[in-house]
């Protein structure tokens, strides 16, 4: 057997090899789902409620979950094995919701009436900031909302406030959680926050006017309406209150300026 011949019969015994093992160590279409569901199963429960906070529905709910589940599975190559699958997953939930419901063009209906978002809108903005309140201030105001305007005033924000707020307000980690993630102080976290709370509620509120439904969102509630600065007696530092006399006034830490 000349030279040649050899290292061809050679080459051809290590490819055939190859093809056994191969054949051997693939994996199958059913072990792989049974891995995808092994991972995924326990992360169910937390899936639905980020679902019922995004849809407020209990049937989109599902819907929502389901086809995370179906994205995810497509996707489960991507994943890097040690690493957090809930995470992962919630980030594939968040796409799909914004991807697949914004294309419905839907207005959720709110949940609650309009004088209770205006007292917990107020109680989240006199807060320390909680993560519990935070949650539930944002959700009642966001449902008033298509998600394409949601997304279209999201797109607005700076990176770090856009994922601070997606953190805490829709996939609901604490300051704790997000600080650390990220690499910043709580204190920067709860900046970011507020900023972009600010940002956001005014790019909304910009848009529904634009659009002709504006007089339908919450308003500020007046001084005397049971918010927390009426209760305290005083009003919020930087606020703008009228005086007695029809002028209108700042008040500051500093003092009070009358114009």
């Amino acid at each position: 057997m000349d030279s040649t011949a050899g290292y061809a019969r050679i080459r051809g015994l290590r490819r055939l090899q190859w093809a056994i093992v191969t054949s051997e160590t693939k994996e199958t279409m059913a072990q792989r789902r049974a891995r995808f569901e092994k991972l995924a199963m326990p992360a169910l429960d937390a899936l639905y409620r980020r679902a019922m906070r995004l849809t407020n529905d209990p049937d989109d709910a599902q819907d929502l979950v389901q086809d995370t589940f179906e994205k995810g599975f497509k996707a489960f190559d991507s994943f890097t094995p040690g690493t957090n699958f809930e995470a992962w997953m919630t980030t594939i939930e968040r796409n799909a919701y914004f991807n697949q419901y914004a294309k419905a063009k839907r207005r959720p209906q709110r949940a609650n009436d309009t004088s209770g978002e205006y007292d917990d809108w107020d109680l989240y903005e006199a807060s320390e900031h909680s993560s519990d309140g935070l949650k539930s201030a944002e959700d009642e105001y966001l449902d008033a909302f298509a998600p394409e305007e949601i997304m279209q005033a999201l797109a607005k924000l700076s990176p770090e406030r856009r994922q601070v707020f997606i953190d805490t307000a829709i996939d609901g980690k604490t300051y704790r959680q997000v600080a650390e993630e990220q690499g910043v102080a709580i204190g920067t976290v709860m900046s970011r926050l507020n900023r972009a709370r600010t940002q956001l509620k005014h790019e909304l509120a910009s848009y529904a006017r634009e659009h002709g439904y504006g007089s339908q969102l919450p308003a500020k509630p007046s001084s005397g309406s049971g918010s927390p600065s009426a209760k305290s007696g005083r009003g919020r530092a930087g606020s703008r209150v009228s005086g007695d006399n029809g002028t209108v006034r700042r008040e500051s830490a500093q003092g009070k300026e009358t114009r």
